[in-house]
Formats: structure tokens, C-alpha cells, sequence
């Protein structure tokens, strides 16, 4: 349902600013000094009135809240199914009038606004939710969050509302308020007066309110121990700049009506932080003195503006201020910071063209002003009357008017009918008339607004009761949910029949004059599982959960059934727990309170099945409980308590236990000293036995002594980062765990001994033929490899070939070998590669081999390097190629930009003539339909090329066309590591990457890693070896695929914890 645009009498300010405490007012009165506070701070409010009120009362969704108790001095009544209420006589003070509003199941709210005595007052109130957002215990210390940072700590002492302790459980329930939120204005308490630290009436700007509410296991309201603080902290809003190191603290008193300052918070990291001893709404605000403004809103013509949105903003601060809604006269009054020029913004209810802005102030004194607000919008004065069935005058009604999607209430108090519309182009409407006195309503209206000056609706009359369509005890005009005045779009259980005319509303299989539980013909006010849905709209009369609990114990495992069902407590509700749904189904085999698991046969996220009963209703629903055990490892050495205390294998672990030990012992039952930290414990280095609980493996007896022995599981520091660690160069042993090969001892602290740097390996194809596309005659050939400069280590290089469009064995024989090129040398053995064309008698189009070199080990730039050989047919049909291949690399969809006109030279084979592309060989013969260059395809089309000799001969070739894939590289790539051993560096092995940036690339997609953008698009400057580092840093990846060297570059944040 949509926001209802109602009115609210209250003209304050809420504030997000930011300045110097000695600019933001008076000075926060420390905790020594004992101010005098005046005996009757109501004198601020004035003499007292008679006024009436109609209002509104929603939830967080926007939608009303029926049953709500309304309370204005001693006058009580209630909302309707709408979330009307209306009060025609209520006491309250010339310049203060206080709403409060209760609900099951919500936590109480207020309005307190300056009220007029000749115009209805017309409030907005949205009330919290109470969800419970986590469960504590008494006697226990505790903290609990919201996602966006809102903290409060508890030290675990409670008591009742009468003041005797509390021990049990407590159920926390936190909202926090934020100036962000559009409806902070609807959700916060009274209004944004209070009381100083020094008796004095003061306007608030507001950085954030929280609110707090404890309860027990069995519902009653909790507050905190007599002498207990607890700690409470709000992030601070977006909207604010530079926010100041302390602001004072108000607790909103639901006595009263208004805030009255207690203690201070201080601003730490982006939280404000405080201390209070006791549990109400507390706000983060600044005071101001305040003065009275009273604002009259006129159009062009002088008019007024009544029930108009009415914004304020601190110019000075720069702070966000909302809200207020003219009364029936244009008129908005209430209580604003004194000698601050504040701009005021007017927005349309029913346009988005911007809204009007002007300027006014700084006020000393009270005052009144005249705002003209120009507009080229179109105004319409909707007009008529309202009579009952007598004829006499409604003095106790309102209108409900549909318009651009929203429902809005008018008040009437003498039978008239007044409203003006700003809005755009043109609207249709729909208006009705309840009056409240007599219970009856008017037929609904329809009409059009289309710029005329004023729209006059006639005199519409309340003859007509609540009728009952369908008898079900709820009146049709109470049955249009959306309330649009339309009943026939009102359908809860989605069957065809609206509402009014459906004697089952919600579907369930029970009438809904049956559902009038308590008695009173009145379904509407009928909610016994406590959801906020009258049963008569809920299909599921049963308030039912999934949920989870933890184990206590290990053998037997002990889950608390009763623990969860108080969670969800519901005088209407009963529970009962069973193993399989079948069960649940049938009630039988009922769990006891304390459900026991042994061990041995339990799984970790197992479920049993909760059944909930409306002891009312005798509705049913099953719900799932989800059973779990915390693993805990005391003394961290890989095996849970419990498999230590029972010597049982859990299989959600790694390791596995061998017999009963202590679970608080990390040497029993394996002993974990590492003396030299090179992974292996002593134990396996002195005996060579594994222990299946660490990571390494022994390969036989080694020195415990010495973090280089043995050199496999040694430290991976490379101090002159050579790609070489230290160890292999101070011991000149490799490390097979690396790339790199030492060849002999070498200083671990100079980059350049041995000379480590990277060289480029380049493949050259020679032989008396040169170039890369060879007649199929060209017999054995020689592929040479080589690098541009030594190395000091061992270079091992794979050499592959694949087909592209040759087929091995029939057009060449098929290599793979391996070439390794000695540390000092540039070239190795075997040398030359040869690969044997075969020269066949088959007439065919010009085939491709691909061969692929890659480096198995050593230290290049380039690991892998592609070549491709093209095979040109010499059985001759015509003299050009009889076939080609056209390869791009994707747009990510699939689809390949192809210049087909850089392939004519290829086709002409040095000859003059003309080349046209196909699609289809019939086209290509009858020199039609010929394509143009670009050409976008998917991968796989073969083309057709049409080939006209300057002789006149025409031959008809080939053209395969590839899309080479492109990789995608995935974004939000980090990797944290830990320095755990305090050593000031953290190992960062950049392969284990490979996997998730490939993806499901397949074994042609490649990864390599680089320290600079720039490297990763160019490929140069390849890491790879492990980075040690000391502090955070973004690295680079580029991931390719082999056909065709398509390519996608991406960033991996390298988070150093040394904190773990």
C-alpha cells in the first residue's frame, strides 16, 4: 500500500549538522553540577484548550494499523481498519497537545504537536515493530548489533517493572532512527522539544535516535538494575559532515511528552557513543533556543494552501529538517531554533517538477509570516457539502479522497466540503464521505481534475449505513483494503470475489463471521496469533517458525526445545516438537522439553519439525528447527572437544581422534612444538612419522633445528624477492615447491645473485622456407626455440601442437616433447623441433596447425607462446586458396567483429581480380546477396568467397570464421593471509587464485599475475613466485585464452591481518 500523505500539526526540525561546539548553543552541563530545575516547565505550553483531532496510525510498510488504543489528556479511543481515529473533545495546552498511541506487538509511539482550537488537527503516526533482535541472559554480559552499526552492551543486571531483580532469559528489541530515513519524522516520539539540563524549554536538531525495549521469556517488561550503565552507539548519517566530538543525550519521558537531557556522547570513529542507565527512546542532539513561527501557505490568487507538505532546512548547518502539513487555514505552527535563517521547501503531493524553495528568518521572537508560493502548476478547489440522513450538517467526519494513488483524509467539522489540489495535467478521483457520529457513509463520487478553478462535488449525504454485503460482520466500506473507493479490486485471497461480497475473505476454509473470536460481531479486531493481520485477512491463523538451536553437551547432545518455543511466545499459541513430519502430521511421538542426540549418530544441520496450535482457532502449522553443534577447539589441535572428551570421529571435521584426551591440552593427543617453524613438529622431523593434523608431510628424518630442513616445507621468504628463498640460496637445495632452481649458494639479500631476472622466451620458425604458411610439399620442417638471454637456472619448455583445421596424422605428425635450455645457454636440446608435413593427392582449402610452448619451470616473462602454420594446398584446381581462417577475439556474447576485406590478399594469392563474401555457396556462384565488411557472426560459420580472376575465371573458396573466446575477469577478488607468527611479513600464493578466475574456462585459459595494470595488458613482468608482504596492497591478474590470446585484466586486494 502506498505512504497515506497525511498531516502533521508539528513544525520542528531534524537536524544532521556539523560545526563547532562553541557555534552549536549552550555548553553541556557536567555530571558535578546540580541544576535548578523550575517546579512548572509546563508554563512553556500555555493555557489549556479544547481542540479535536483525526489521524492516522501505520506500520514501517505504510500500512494502517487497525485497534490501536489512541490517548489525547483523558479522552481514549481507537483506530480503525484503516487507521482512522477521531477525537472531537479533547484537553490540552494552548502550544502543547500529546497523542499517545499503544499496540500489542509494537512499541508505543506519540505525537506531540502545537494544536489549533478552531481547526481539526491532523496527525501521522508510524509505529515500530517489536522484533526481537537477539536473545541474552541475565548474569551474563552481552553486546548486540544491527547491520548498520547500532551497538548496545548490557552487563547482564535486570529487573522487573517493580523493581525485584530478573533472572532468565531477555529478549532485546532495538530500532534505530536515523535523520536519513525519510519517515524518521512519522517514527520518532513527541516532537523535538525538550527540556535542558537547566530547566529551560530548548528546540532540538537530531543526529539519530535509538530505541531500546527489554523483555522476559513470559512478555513482561525489563529495565536495567538499579546502579547499571549500558553502553549505547549509532553510527553516525551519511547526510552529515564534520560531526562534532560530543553532543548531549535525551531520553524521550512518556509521562510528559517531551525530551529531557541526561548525560553525553562522545564522537568515536564514526559512531556516536554513550552511556545511559535506563531504557526509553534516546536521542543524539543538539539544543537551541527556541522561538514560536506560525507559516501561512497562499497560492498566486491569495488562496490558501491547506494540508500542504511543509519542509524546513538549516541554511546555515546545512542539515536535512522535515516536517509538517498546513491545517485547513494553510496555516503550520510549533517551535523552531531561534536567530537561524532556515530554508523552506514546498512540494506538491501530486507532481515531480521540482519544489519551491525560499528563504526566511533568523527570527529573535516569536512571529507570524505569509509565504506566496508561485506555481504554473494547476489549482483546484475541490468544494461541496456533507449532510447526515436528516439533512443537518456532519460535524464529526472525514472524507476519503483517492487521488494519483494515494488516499487522503479531509476532515469535516461543519458540513462543508474545502480542499485545494496542486497538481499536473490532469487526475480522475474518487471521494467518500464517513460519518463518524452516526456510523453511515455517502455513495462514492468520481470526477476529473482539468485546471478548472474549483470542482464542486455536490452535497453528498450519509443516508446509507455501513452495509454488509455479504454478511460476513465486516461493512463494505471497511472491506476496500487498498482504499481507493473502489471495493471491486479488493481481493485478499486472490478467488475472483472481492472481499465484500466474499463470506470467506482469506481463503482458509473459515467463514469470516466465524472468525469474530472475542465475541464482539466484530472480525476486524480479531488477531490471536499476534502477526498484526486480523485472522479474517490471514490464511494462516498460526503464528510458526523455522528456526535452529545449538547443542548443549557432547554425549548425549542436549537441545532446549522449550528454550526456542519461549522465543516466540504467544498466549494464544502452543507448540510441540517432532522427529519426522509424518509425526507432526499425525501428533504422535511427541520430543521431550530436553531432546538427546548421541553423538555418534548426529549430523550437523539436521532438522526436526516444530508444530504450532492456535489454542483459539485450532489452526495448525509446521515449521522446521535446525539443529547444530558448535565445534569448538580449546586448545586448537584440529580436533573438537567433543571427539577429544568421547574419542568420536565428527565427520564435518578433518581430523580424526584416536582415543579419549584432554580437550584442553594441545599436546594430547599429538604434541604440535615446531622449534624451527618450518611446519613439521619436531616429532615428525626426529622420527619421520606424519601427524595427519598438520599441514607437511615428513619426507624421512630432518633437524628440528634448522627452519632450511627440510627444504620442501622450509620458510618461502625471498628477502631480494629473485625468485629464490632464502633457504635455497643459503643451501643451494631446491625447493620443489617453487619455480625456481638455485644453481649453487648465493646471497638470499642481492636480487641479482644469481641473476634472476626474467627473460623473454621467443619461438622462431626457420628452415629454407621462412615465414609461417608452407606448401604441403615443404616435407620435414624445423620449429626453433630459444631465449633472447641466459638464465642462471634451468629452463623447461613443453612443446605441443593441436589441430585447427589440419588433422593429424593424415596432413602432419603430431609432437609433444619437452626442450630444456640449460642455465647460461640460450638454446637446448633436442634443437632443432621437426614436424613432418605430409603431402597428400586430396584437393582441399589451406589448413592451420596450432603449436603451443610452455614453460614448465624456470624464470620467463611469456610462459606460454602460440604459433600457428598454415599448410597450403598444391593439388591444383584454380590458382587461388581453395581456403582461410579469420579469427577475432568475442564481445562476451558470443559474437565476432570480422574485417573480411583484410582476407582479399590472402585469396588473390598476388594476383588482380575481385573478391566478394557469402553466406551461402549458391549466393557465391551467382555473384549475390554478397556481405559487407564488418561482418558480426557467432563462432563456427564457414563463408563462402567468391573469386573473380582479372582473366574472368572464378573460383569458389572457403572462409572459416572463429570467435576466440574472451575470459571474464571476476571483480572482487581479495585474499587475506595472516602473520601469525608476529614476523612482520604475511605469505601471499597468488596460484591458489588460479581456480576461481578461471572458472569453468577449461584447461586453454591461462592465469598470470602482475604488480601494475600496465603489466597485467601488457603481459610483462609475470610474478611467480609467493609475495611476502607487511602491509595491504592491490595486485593484478590477466586471464587469457590460448586460441586466438583474447584477454581480460582484473584486480586482487592482498589483505595483510596481523591481528589472526
Amino acid at each position: 500500500m502506498k505512504k497515506f500523505p497525511l498531516f502533521l500539526s508539528c513544525l520542528l526540525i531534524l537536524c544532521v549538522f556539523a560545526c563547532d561546539n562553541e557555534l552549536l548553543g549552550p555548553e553541556i552541563t557536567s555530571e558535578e553540577e546540580v541544576p535548578v530545575i523550575p517546579i512548572n516547565f509546563e508554563e512553556n505550553f500555555g493555557t489549556t484548550v479544547t481542540a479535536r483531532f483525526l489521524g492516522r496510525v501505520l506500520d514501517e510498510q505504510n500500512d494502517p494499523v487497525q485497534g490501536a488504543t489512541i490517548q489525547i489528556g483523558n479522552t481514549v479511543t481507537s483506530t480503525d481498519i484503516f487507521g482512522i481515529f477521531s477525537v472531537s473533545d479533547a484537553t490540552a495546552f494552548e502550544k502543547f497537545a500529546y497523542i499517545k498511541v499503544e499496540k500489542d506487538g509494537y512499541i508505543n509511539g506519540s505525537r506531540t504537536l502545537t494544536p489549533s482550537s478552531t481547526e481539526v488537527n491532523n496527525v501521522e503516526i508510524m509505529l515500530l515493530k517489536e522484533d526481537v533482535i537477539a536473545t541474552i541472559t541475565s548474569g551474563v554480559t552481552a553486546t548486540v548489533n544491527l547491520p548498520n552499526g547500532t551497538e548496545v552492551s548490557f552487563n547482564g543486571n535486570f529487573t522487573r517493572e517493580n523493581g525485584t531483580p530478573y533472572n532468565g532469559q531477555v529478549d532485546v528489541i532495538i530500532k534505530h532512527l536515523s535523520p536519513d530515513d525519510e519517515n524518521m519524522d512519522a517514527m520518532m516520539p513527541g516532537m523535538l522539544f525538550a527540556q535542558n539540563a537547566s530547566g529551560d524549554a530548548v528546540a532540538l536538531e537530531t543526529y539519530g535516535m535509538i530505541a531500546v525495549e527489554l523483555r522476559s521469556s513470559s512478555g513482561e517488561e525489563l529495565q536495567l538494575a538499579e546502579g547499571s550503565i549500558s553502553q549505547i552507539s549509532i553510527p553516525v548519517a551519511t547526510s552529515s559532515n564534520n560531526p562534532p566530538a560530543t553532543i548531549p543525550l535525551w531520553y524521550f519521558d512518556e509521562e510528559v511528552g517531551y525530551w529531557k537531557e541526561e548525560g553525553v556522547a562522545t564522537l568515536q570513529g564514526n559512531n556516536y557513543v554513550g552511556e545511559v542507565s535506563h531504557f526509553s527512546f534516546w536521542n543524539y542532539d543538539f539544543p537551541y533556543p527556541s522561538v514560536y513561527l506560525c507559516i501561512t501557505l497562499v497560492d498566486d490568487g491569495g488562496r490558501p494552501l491547506p494540508y500542504t507538505s511543509l519542509d524546513l532546512y538549516s541554511a546555515l548547518l546545512n542539515a536535512t529538517g522535515t516536517y509538517g502539513f498546513t491545517n485547513a487555514a494553510g496555516t503550520e505552527c510549533g517551535w523552531i531554533p531561534a536567530g537561524e535563517q532556515l530554508t523552506v521547501t514546498i512540494a506538491t503531493l501530486h507532481c515531480n517538477n521540482a519544489p519551491f524553495t525560499t528563504t526566511i528568518g533568523p527570527f529573535t521572537s516569536d512571529a507570524n509570516i505569509t509565504i506566496t508560493v508561485p506555481s504554473n502548476l494547476s489549482t483546484t478547489e475541490l468544494t461541496g457539502t456533507f449532510v447526515n440522513c436528516d439533512g443537518n450538517n456532519v460535524t464529526d467526519g472525514y472524507i476519503q479522497l483517492f487521488i494519483n494513488g494515494n488516499s487522503q483524509v479531509i476532515p469535516v467539522t461543519n458540513g462543508s466540503i474545502s480542499y485545494t489540489v496542486v497538481y499536473c495535467n490532469t487526475l480522475d478521483f474518487s471521494l467518500k464521505g464517513i460519518d463518524i457520529t452516526s456510523n453511515q457513509i455517502t455513495n462514492i463520487i468520481t470526477g476529473t481534475l482539468n485546471g478548472s478553478a474549483t470542482v464542486d462535488v455536490g452535497a453528498l449525504s450519509s443516508c446509507t449505513g455501513f452495509v454488509d454485503t455479504d454478511g460476513d460482520g465486516v461493512f463494505d466500506t471497511f472491506e476496500d483494503i487498498n482504499g481507493d473507493n473502489d471495493l471491486t479490486n479488493d481481493d485478499t485471497d486472490q478467488d475472483g470475489t472481492p472481499n465484500y461480497l466474499d463470506i470467506d475473505d482469506d481463503g482458509d476454509g473459515i467463514n469470516t463471521a466465524d472468525e469474530n473470536y472475542d465475541g464482539d460481531n466484530d472480525p476486524t479486531n480479531d488477531d490471536t496469533d499476534g502477526d498484526q493481520i486480523p485472522d479474517y485477512l490471514d490464511a494462516v491463523d498460526v503464528n510458526i517458525f523455522d528456526s535452529e538451536i545449538i547443542a548443549d553437551g557432547c554425549n548425549p547432545l542436549i537441545f532446549n526445545l522449550d528454550a526456542i518455543a519461549t522465543q516466540y511466545v504467544n498466549t494464544n499459541m502452543s507448540y510441540a516438537f517432532y522427529e519426522t513430519e509424518a509425526d507432526a502430521a499425525a501428533e504422535t511421538n511427541v520430543l521431550t522439553s530436553t531432546y538427546e542426540v548421541a553423538f555418534i549418530n548426529f549430523t550437523d544441520g539436521s532438522n526436526i519439525y516444530v508444530k504450532g496450535t492456535n489454542t483459539i482457532t485450532n489452526a495448525t502449522a509446521v515449521g522446521n528447527i535446525y539443529l547444530f553443534v558448535v565445534n569448538e577447539d580449546s586448545d586448537n589441535d584440529g580436533l573438537t572437544d567433543c571427539e577429544e572428551t568421547t574419542g568420536i570421529d565428527d565427520p564435518d571435521t578433518v581430523s580424526v581422534p584416536s582415543g579419549i584426551s584432554d580437550p584442553n591440552d594441545s599436546n594430547d593427543p599429538v604434541d604440535f612444538t615446531d622449534t624451527d617453524g618450518d611446519g613439521l613438529t619436531d616429532a615428525e622431523e626426529t622420527t619421520g612419522n606424519d601427524n595427519p593434523n598438520t599441514q607437511p608431510t615428513p619426507n624421512g628424518i630432518s633437524d628440528p633445528n634448522d627452519p632450511c630442513d627440510p627444504i620442501e616445507s622450509s620458510s618461502l621468504v625471498d628477502s631480494d624477492n629473485d625468485g629464490l628463498t632464502d633457504c635455497e640460496e643459503t643451501t643451494s637445495i631446491d625447493n620443489p615447491n617453487t619455480p625456481s632452481i638455485p644453481s649453487g649458494t648465493s646471497d638470499p639479500n642481492d636480487q641479482n645473485d644469481p641473476n634472476q631476472q626474467p627473460t623473454d622466451t621467443t619461438m622462431t620458425f626457420g628452415g629454407p622456407f621462412g615465414g609461417n604458411t608452407l606448401s604441403e610439399s615443404a616435407g620435414t620442417i624445423d620449429l626453433l626455440v630459444s631465449l633472447n638471454s641466459a638464465s642462471s637456472q634451468n629452463t623447461v619448455i613443453n612443446i605441443a601442437s593441436s589441430n585447427v583445421s589440419a588433422v593429424a596424422p593424415d596432413d602432419y605428425t603430431p609432437i609433444n616433447t619437452t626442450v630444456t635450455i640449460l642455465a647460461g645457454n640460450i638454446s637446448g636440446t633436442p634443437w632443432p623441433i621437426q614436424i613432418d608435413i605430409i603431402d597428400d593427392t586430396d584437393f582441399e582449402a589451406n589448413e592451420a596447425i596450432l603449436i603451443t610452448a610452455t614453460v614448465i619451470s624456470g624464470a620467463v616473462t611469456n610462459p606460454i607462446v602460440e604459433f600457428y602454420i598454415t599448410i597450403e594446398d598444391n593439388d591444383s584446381n584454380g590458382n587461388s586458396p581453395q581456403s582461410g581462417i579469420i579469427g577475432v577475439c568475442g564481445d562476451g556474447n558470443g559474437l565476432g567483429v570480422f574485417d573480411l576485406n583484410s582476407m582479399d590478399t590472402h585469396y588473390l594469392n598476388g594476383n588482380n581480380g575481385t573478391i566478394s563474401y557469402h553466406q551461402t555457396q549458391a549466393d557465391a556462384d551467382a555473384g549475390m546477396n554478397a556481405l559487407t565488411s564488418p561482418y558480426t557472426s557467432t563462432d563456427g560459420i564457414t563463408l563462402f568467397v567468391r573469386i573473380v580472376a582479372s582473366t574472368g575465371n572464378i573460383q569458389i573458396s572457403t572462409l572459416y570464421c572463429e570467435v576466440y573466446t574472451t575470459p571474464m575477469a571476476i571483480s572482487g577478488l581479495s585474499l587475506t593471509e595472516c602473520d601469525g607468527n608476529g614476523d612482520g611479513l604475511a605469505i601471499f600464493s597468488l596460484q591458489q587464485l588460479d581456480a576461481q578466475i578461471i572458472q569453468n574456462g577449461g584447461n586453454l585459459v591461462v592465469v598470470s599475475y602482475h604488480a601494475t595494470l600496465a603489466d597485467a595488458e601488457n603481459n610483462t613482468n609475470i610474478i611467480f613466485h609467493d609475495l611476502y608482504l607487511t602491509t595491504s596492497r592491490t595486485m593484478f591478474f590477466r586471464v587469457r585464452h590460448m586460441r586466438g590470446g583474447c584477454y581480460d585484466t582484473g584486480a586482487i586486494d592482498l589483505i595483510v591481518d596481523p591481528g589472526c
